[in-house]
């Protein structure tokens, strides 16, 4: 491949627009060369704000253009993997919005297409790319490799909303309706869990990924209390629990915390709000024992989802496995669908 990756875009709605389009477009080490949406007059308005020439109603005739080295789709969460796997059979790298899959199934079959194929499959995970969140885990991995820390005893991860637009740009709408799309739930899936079980891993499969990104994959994973407005999900590790909790507050602010425990130490991370530009995760680095300080990092300001859309550009270019993989992506469907399993037996 040559050092410049041509690019397809499928689907230009609100995430497609405010959080992923112009970071792509404005890469010098890669072009959009064509977009594709069913809502045929969206998609022009789009391409002609980005300098799109190749406008197209389906995927599968964006795909027919050789030109095009990878696609970047923000579709419905249950045509990722159709999409993805259309463009992987073609020797196209993906970019995909999270959650991979909406259930365990789907989300391998694309993790092996990715294999079999050799192309890159990355999952929009971007707060393992916000600059705070790095800095955060290369502390913990050194203090853990070198024991300045003791112990991990303890994880939890607070999510509760709030503001997570932050008066973001006005995206370009029409009076187009999106077609309609197959919903592929587990199958085991009783009708009463559905939406709720959608709801919670497109959200929360964010806060699940990143106490992956930080300690590992868990033993198991269960709900320890499970209400409509709020749940506690615990997931088991060989020497300490980890919890996430959830749940919704009407804010003006975004209440989102990561905080992971040692016998000598804390390291916290407050992350932004999805949509709020140049604003990075704010870090408390605390140690104990007999000499206790703590510090309080602070990056240079950059924005996650640009930093995520530069990482795929750079696997592709390098040849590198992405740091939120679709292999790796897989894990957070698989928890999920474990505990949700385990409310029906």
């Amino acid at each position: 491949m040559s050092r410049h990756v041509d690019i397809g875009f499928v689907g230009c709605g609100f995430m497609g627009q405010v959080a992923h389009l112009a970071n792509f477009a404005r890469d010098p080490r890669c072009s959009i060369v064509a977009i594709a949406d069913y809502r045929e007059d969206l998609a022009r308005r789009v391409a002609r704000r980005y300098s799109i020439p190749e406008v197209h109603r389906s995927h599968l005739d964006l795909l027919e253009n050789s030109d095009v080295d990878a696609i970047v789709e923000i579709t419905p969460d249950d045509v990722h993997v159709p999409v993805a796997v259309d463009a992987m059979k073609l020797g196209k790298h993906v970019y995909t919005e999270k959650p991979l899959s909406t259930n365990l199934a789907d989300a391998e079959k694309a993790a092996r297409t990715a294999e079999k194929h050799n192309v890159k499959l990355q999952v929009s995970y971007m707060k393992r790319y916000d600059p705070g969140v790095e800095i955060a885990r290369r502390h913990l991995s050194r203090a853990l490799d070198e024991g300045s820390m003791g112990q991990l005893t303890y994880v939890r991860s607070h999510g509760f909303g709030g503001d997570w637009i932050c008066n973001v740009d006005r995206p370009i709408t029409t009076d187009e309706t999106p077609p309609p799309c197959d919903r592929a739930n587990p199958k085991w899936l009783p009708d009463g869990l559905i939406e709720d079980y959608r709801t919670y891993l497109n959200v929360y499969c964010h806060n699940i990924n990143l106490i992956r990104h930080f300690v590992g994959n868990p033993k198991s994973a269960e709900f320890a209390s499970f209400r409509p407005r709020t749940k506690v999900l615990m997931m088991e590790y060989e020497d300490f629990p980890a919890l996430v909790e959830s749940g919704s507050l009407s804010a003006s602010f975004w209440d989102e915390s990561t905080e992971v425990y040692l016998t000598d130490g804390r390291v916290s991370v407050d992350t932004p709000p999805p949509l709020f530009r140049n604003a990075t995760a704010k870090v408390d680095i605390y140690h104990a024992g007999d000499l206790q300080y703590s510090t309080k990092p602070r990056p240079r300001a950059d924005w996650s989802f640009r930093r995520s859309a530069r990482h795929f550009i750079d696997c592709i270019l390098e040849d590198r496995e992405p740091r939120s993989s679709g292999r790796d992506s897989v894990e957070d469907i698989r928890l999920v669908e474990e505990a949700y399993r385990a409310l029906t037996n």
